[in-house]
């Protein structure tokens, strides 16, 4: 037997992996005209390789894969900063000074004059971490009347747009169903079609008061279904489901063995206790409900929230965890800490107190543009029905172009949102009492221009 040396075997690895490029171009690029293609072709065809010369391009798995991926990334639904009318696309924007009543700002701030040290912004140690749980599990014993063990039925992480896209990632497979609602927020929807699932809308209309319709969770759908997003309160209707409600959602879910999330974040806004889905009996067997330090117990904004409830589920998220760790810095649990043992905090007072002016204001501004308040104060926003139930987004783009006014058009929640509009209560009284300004003054302009 011939002896092979090292830079014989070299030699003919090189020549394989040549081999195989030139077979991965001429069977798959449509480039098969240009110079290079014919040296490909003259170089193969010395190493008798045969040249598939039709124009057809088979599939390989890797392109099948991209190309899947593709296609659902271009099914995501657009972002909601998409549909705000104003924005300049030329390369010199002119400064034009709007007055953005669009726009959620969260208006609790981190305080100046505090100094960090380098220890605040280390890792909290897992002893801090199990106190914050601890508490936690205390507030909803005394809020909500619910016993959660805080070992097991508690999870500690990211803001809620990162656990929702754990949650997905965790226990959506491919071409999974999940339930989303048809009016609310794209996040839902999203993070299911980023892990490959499919979503399935169930509807959120004014027909119903704005509270879900589960026909299609008691359908056939509902038996292969994985997950199902609530939101309670509703964003950005406000609409929120009683104790019975969630009754029957758990025993649909129960039967149809249907895990449920439900997105609590704006829970504490109103100042009424909600109804929440683990006080109902039944409700921690079959879902979790998501909160966030920041909404909930109203601390500046942070990315840092929680998942309590099913047990099964919150094993699922720490062993996912663990793949990607969590920086959680110690200042944020000592002020979720604080602001937990002390709820409702002054900064939570004050903050329903600005958000009910500025919902009032928002009231005024809404008679003079012919809009009509349909949502609920649950929520930091006002949901506004248009007249006549016109286009939301042709509506937006005149209270722009006359008023210099942003506002988010319905369309942009869904196609139930058309005819309808939604202002941000977190928008101070000035930019309100400024915006009404600003109608009186065109309106004014306009009938003088039309006596003349």
């Amino acid at each position: 037997m011939k002896h092979i040396t090292g830079k014989k075997l070299l030699s003919i690895m090189l020549k394989s992996f040549i081999w195989h490029v030139n077979w991965a171009i001429l069977t798959e690029s449509p480039q098969r005209i240009s110079r290079d293609w014919r040296r490909c072709v003259k170089n193969s065809t010395k190493l008798g390789m045969k040249i598939n010369k039709r124009r057809e391009i088979p599939m390989i798995p890797v392109k099948k894969v991209l190309v899947d991926k593709a296609d659902r990334l271009y099914q995501l639904p657009l972002d909601l900063m998409s549909f705000l009318p104003g924005k300049v696309h030329s390369k010199r924007p002119r400064k034009i000074n709007t007055l953005d009543l669009a726009t959620f700002h969260w208006p609790i701030s981190f305080d100046d004059t505090i100094s960090l040290s380098s220890a605040d912004l280390q890792p909290a140690s897992t002893s801090e971490l199990a106190e914050l749980r601890e508490v936690l599990s205390g507030w909803y014993s005394a809020y909500h009347g619910v016993q959660l063990d805080p070992r097991k039925e508690i999870f500690l992480g990211s803001g809620i747009s990162g656990i929702l896209y754990l949650i997905a990632l965790t226990f959506i497979d491919n071409g999974d169903i999940v339930f989303v609602p048809e009016l609310g927020l794209p996040t839902y929807r999203r993070v299911a079609i980023a892990c490959g699932g499919q979503p399935v809308g169930y509807s959120i209309s004014h027909r119903n008061s704005w509270l879900p319709d589960f026909d299609r969770v008691n359908s056939r759908l509902g038996r292969v279904a994985r997950l199902l997003f609530l939101n309670s309160p509703h964003n950005p209707t406000g609409a929120e489901l009683t104790e019975k409600e969630l009754a029957d959602l758990i025993w649909i879910a129960s039967r149809e063995n249907l895990a449920i999330v439900n997105d609590a974040a704006y829970a504490s806004i109103s100042g009424r206790k909600p109804s929440s889905l683990l006080a109902v009996h039944g409700g921690k067997r079959v879902g979790v409900e998501i909160g966030s330090f920041s909404y909930l117990f109203g601390l500046p904004a942070m990315p840092f929230g929680f998942i309590a409830g099913n047990r099964e589920i919150i094993n699922g998220l720490e062993q996912s965890q663990k793949l990607i760790p969590l920086h959680i810095p110690k200042y944020f649990v000592d002020l979720s800490l604080a602001a937990v043992r002390q709820f409702p905090s002054n900064n939570l007072r004050k903050l329903r107190r600005d958000l009910t002016a500025s919902s009032a204001e928002a009231v005024s501004l809404l008679e003079p543009l012919k809009l009509e308040k349909v949502g609920f104060d649950t929520v930091p926003y006002i949901w506004a029905r248009i007249d006549r139930r016109r286009y939301s987004a042709t509506i937006a783009t005149q209270l722009f172009r006359r008023y210099r006014i942003q506002v988010m058009p319905g369309i942009a929640f869904g196609d139930t949102g058309e005819g309808f509009l939604r202002f941000s209560a977190t928008a101070t009284t000035d930019d309100y009492r400024l915006a009404q300004e600003h109608v009186q003054r065109k309106q004014r302009l306009l009938k003088l221009n039309k006596k003349k």
